[in-house]
């Protein structure tokens, strides 16, 4: 049986991407998902990877109205909507894997076996259905509860203009509507990060030295059984990447936009531009750039490091020549997302002494070393705050650099209270020895 609905992002003649939510057989878009998304939010000039979070979102939304038989459309020309204990059942759905939703879905729908049916194969599969997976973290929950609880209030808003203005349904279902979306919101888990001491908020120093004898390429003359992948280009651009992340604080989407031209390696700076619906870009799910244009300038180690892959490594793929993106994938088309995590795939699968490493970690560390390089200067507060908005891409008033100095933050309230604690006075009768 074939999932119900999946998502398609279409890119259009202007390289702007859009994502659809087919249904069905026959993979019809759906059209008030796809009227949602383009008033709402299309409209506003949201990016295609926020669209794409909305249209997830309402595809969790349509699986929870399947497992429970739920048809909105019948209940709102009775003037009814959702129940108080769907509502209840619809935050606890949101809270589950997108493919373990898929997997209920698709077992409460089988039919029941008949004799000349794999029931061995029918009922494994109901089972994997059953089984308690892992729940998602709470922001991805609450940000699915916020887009449905608008979508709702939107589908309901639209059909209201059906109803003429005295009759009994319609205020039955402004009332119900209202209700419903209020106690939708109510219930969006929250997420102000109390649990902080559980998170990783940035590579220590020790893990940061082996990570740079992990990842340096291996040569006849210098062997490396350590580098964890195959071929000497893989490792000569992984590297250059890994570098790119620790030396610039790059975003994700930032590195894999870049292109060969913003590379000016007569004065050592790369051009961070921001790109959205890059027509010559051929990866349907485009990586994007979130934060503002910025000019960064690159130590001479790292300039010639990126000079080398240029020169040597990116030039020997054929396909590479046909785009304009610096950091390829093993056939020369530009690197995808996908592709990107494979490479810290394989890096953490190798030396799980590393721990969890990816993109976005790094940006933390990078925001470390940059918050102990700051305190080693003596700069002040003010002057940092500036400094890192400006290498970061923020807007100078932005306060999000408070969220990428945790770290540093913590050791520093450490050290702060056993300062403390040092100072205090023992009382007389206690012996120091």
């Amino acid at each position: 049986m074939t999932a119900p609905y999946t998502i398609e992002r279409v890119v259009f003649a202007s390289g702007e991407r859009f994502p659809l939510l087919r249904e069905g057989p026959l993979r019809v878009p759906s059209f008030d998902v796809t009227a949602f998304t383009l008033s709402e939010f299309r409209q506003v000039n949201a990016a295609s990877a926020t669209l794409e979070q909305v249209v997830r979102s309402i595809k969790v939304f349509a699986l929870f109205c399947d497992k429970e038989t739920l048809d909105l459309d019948a209940r709102m020309r009775e003037g009814r909507f959702l129940e108080m204990g769907e509502l209840d059942a619809l935050v606890e759905w949101c809270g589950r894997p997108l493919a373990d939703m898929e997997a209920i879905v698709e077992a409460e729908q089988e039919p029941r076996p008949s004799r000349k049916t794999n029931v061995h194969s029918l009922e494994s599969r109901r089972a994997r259905a059953k089984k308690s997976a892992k729940a998602v973290d709470r922001d991805t929950a609450a940000l699915r509860l916020r887009h449905i609880a608008n979508f709702l209030g939107w589908k309901a808003d639209r059909y209201l203009p059906n109803l003429s203005t005295n009759s009994p349904t319609r205020a039955s279902l402004v009332s119900a509507k209202d209700t419903v979306v209020a106690a939708l919101r109510a219930r969006v888990p929250h997420t102000s990060g109390r649990n902080s001491t559980q998170q990783r908020m940035a590579l220590e120093e020790a893990l940061q030295e082996r990570l740079w004898e992990v990842i340096r390429p291996a040569t006849p003359k210098n062997p490396n059984p350590d580098n964890p992948w195959k071929t000497y280009r893989m490792q000569v651009r992984n590297e250059l990447i890994i570098r790119w992340f620790l030396g610039l604080g790059l975003r994700r989407g930032e590195l894999l936009g870049a292109r060969v031209a913003d590379v000016d390696l007569r004065q050592n700076q790369v051009f961070i531009a921001r790109r959205p619906d890059d027509d010559e870009d051929p990866r349907v799910d485009e990586p994007n750039t979130k934060t503002n244009d910025r000019l960064l300038v690159m130590a001479p180690k790292l300039a010639k490091a990126t000079s080398y892959y240029i020169m040597e490594i990116r030039r020997t793929y054929v396909k590479a020549r046909t785009h304009p993106f610096l950091f390829v994938a093993s056939g020369g088309a530009p690197l995808s997302k996908s592709g990107l995590y494979a490479v810290f795939e394989e890096l953490c699968d190798r030396h799980p002494e590393l721990g969890s490493i990816f993109p976005h970690l790094l940006r933390h560390t990078w925001n470390f070393n940059f918050s102990v390089l700051i305190d080693e200067k003596g700069e002040s507060p003010e002057y940092e705050k500036k400094m890192r908005s400006r290498l970061m891409g923020w807007n100078p008033t932005s306060k999000t650099g408070d969220i990428y100095n945790g770290r540093h933050t913590e050791r520093k309230a450490r050290k702060a209270s056993l300062q403390m604690q040092e100072n205090m006075e023992l009382p007389a009768d206690v012996d120091e020895d």
